[in-house]
C-alpha cells in the first residue's frame, strides 16, 4: 500500500500543477541526464539549446552510419517537394553554357597590314606600345608619322589613344611622301578619319562624311551667369591651397542649360573625377571644350552639336562648393583662357566637289581590299 502524501507533499503537488499550467519554469530533478531535454515542455534557455544540439548531432552521427545515403546526393536532393525547390545557379537548369570566346592574340592583332595600288601605300595596325612607336614598327618613317599624329591632334587629343585601338593611313609614293588619309579606329571612342583635300585653293583635313562647316569666330558663354573664378593660379576652396584654375566658373542655379560653345563633336560625357560629370566636345584644330560639375547631361558621347545647343545642366558634382559651371578650352591638350580663344573656320565642301572628294575617298579605301 502506498502511502497517503502528506499535507506539505499535497502542497507541493498544487504548486507545481499551477507551475506547469501557468508557463513558469519548473526545475528538473538532479538525476534527470544533463543533455536529453524534452524540447517541448522545456522553456528556451541553455538546456533548451544544449538539448537541440545533442539532438542535431545525433542525427548526423546516425546518417553518417547508415550505410549507402549520402545527405548530399542528387537523389536526395530531388526528394524535395516542388513547391520547396529553388535554382542556386541558372545553369543548373539543363541549358548548355554559351561557349567561351576565342582567345586574343596580342601577336596577331598586332601585325601591321600594309598594302598598294602602284602610286599610294596604305598601311594598317594596332597601337601596343605607344601610337607613335606603333607607326615605326608598322615601318611608318618618322616624319610620315609625326604628320600623322598632327593630323589626328585636330580631331582629339592623341594622348588619350588607348592599347589596341587601330591606326589606318594613306600615303603617296610621290617625292615626300605626303599624307593623304588619316583614321584610328577606337575600342572605347569614335572613331576618326580624315582626308586632305584642296577646296577654294586651301588645303586642309576634312572629315571624311564631308560634313565640315564654318565655326563662329569665337566662343559663346556656355551659360546665363556671370564669372566667379578666372583662369589662372588661385587658392583652392576645398583642397586649401594655390594651384592653377584651368578654366573658367560660372555661376549658375542647380539646372541652368548649358549650351555647346561652338560646332563639334562630343567625345565624352561622363564621371570624371574631381570635375563630376562632364562633357568635352572636339572643335577642330585640336581644340576641345569642357563642361564640368554637371547635373545631368542631354547628350552622349559621338554626337555632334551645333553651336548654343543645350548639353546638360548645372550641377555641384564632383569637387565643388556649390552649383556652378567650369568651363576650359585646351588646344592641343594644353588649357588656354577661354576668354581669348577664337576659333578656326573651316571650308565647306559641296556640289562637284563633294562628289569628288567622296570618289577620291573611295579609291583610297578600295586599296587592301580584295576584288
Amino acid at each position: 500500500m502506498f502511502d497517503a502524501p502528506t499535507a506539505t507533499e499535497a502542497s507541493a503537488g498544487v504548486a507545481l500543477a499551477r507551475a506547469r499550467v501557468g508557463g513558469e519554469p519548473v526545475c528538473h530533478s538532479p538525476a534527470q541526464p544533463y543533455l536529453l531535454v524534452d524540447l517541448a515542455s522545456e522553456p528556451l534557455g541553455p538546456r533548451w539549446f544544449r538539448g537541440a544540439a545533442t539532438l542535431a548531432a545525433l542525427c548526423a552521427a546516425a546518417l553518417a552510419m547508415t550505410p549507402g545515403i549520402d545527405p548530399f546526393s542528387p537523389a536526395l536532393a530531388r526528394s524535395i517537394g516542388p513547391d520547396q525547390e529553388f535554382q542556386v545557379n541558372p545553369m543548373l537548369d539543363g541549358s548548355r553554357a554559351p561557349a567561351p570566346p576565342a582567345p586574343f592574340d596580342p601577336e596577331t592583332a598586332a601585325k601591321p597590314v600594309i598594302a598598294s595600288n602602284g602610286s599610294d601605300i596604305r598601311v594598317q595596325g594596332a597601337v601596343v606600345d605607344g601610337l607613335y612607336w606603333s607607326l615605326r614598327g608598322a615601318g611608318v618613317p618618322s616624319q610620315v608619322a609625326a604628320d600623322y599624329l598632327h593630323a589626328l591632334s585636330t580631331r582629339i587629343d592623341v594622348g588619350d589613344v588607348a592599347p589596341y585601338d587601330r591606326f589606318d593611313l594613306v600615303v603617296s609614293k610621290s617625292p615626300g611622301e605626303p599624307l593623304l588619309y588619316v583614321a584610328l579606329h577606337r575600342v572605347d571612342a569614335p572613331d576618326v578619319e580624315l582626308m586632305k583635300w584642296n577646296s577654294g585653293g586651301k588645303t586642309d583635313w576634312f572629315d571624311t562624311d564631308a560634313s565640315g562647316s564654318d565655326n563662329s569666330a569665337g566662343l559663346m558663354a556656355p551659360v546665363a551667369g556671370r564669372i566667379t573664378s578666372g583662369f589662372g593660379m588661385r587658392y583652392h576652396p576645398i583642397l586649401h591651397y594655390t594651384r592653377m584654375h584651368a578654366g573658367i566658373d560660372f555661376g549658375a542655379a542647380w539646372g541652368t542649360p548649358i549650351a555647346a560653345a561652338a560646332d563639334g563633336q562630343v567625345v565624352s560625357a561622363g564621371w570624371s573625377g574631381g570635375y563630376g560629370r562632364e562633357v568635352q566636345i572636339a572643335h577642330g584644330g585640336g581644340m576641345v571644350s569642357l563642361y564640368g560639375h554637371m547635373s545631368g547631361f542631354a547628350t552622349s558621347a559621338g554626337q555632334m552639336v551645333r553651336q548654343g545647343q543645350v548639353i546638360g545642366y548645372v550641377g555641384s558634382t564632383g569637387l565643388s562648393t556649390g552649383p556652378h559651371l567650369h568651363f576650359e578650352v585646351k588646344v592641343n591638350g594644353t588649357p588656354v583662357n577661354p576668354m581669348s580663344v577664337r576659333m578656326q573656320s573651316r571650308s565647306v565642301i559641296s556640289g562637284a566637289d563633294r562628289v569628288a572628294f567622296n570618289e577620291r575617298l573611295k579609291q583610297l579605301m578600295a586599296i587592301g581590299k580584295s576584288a
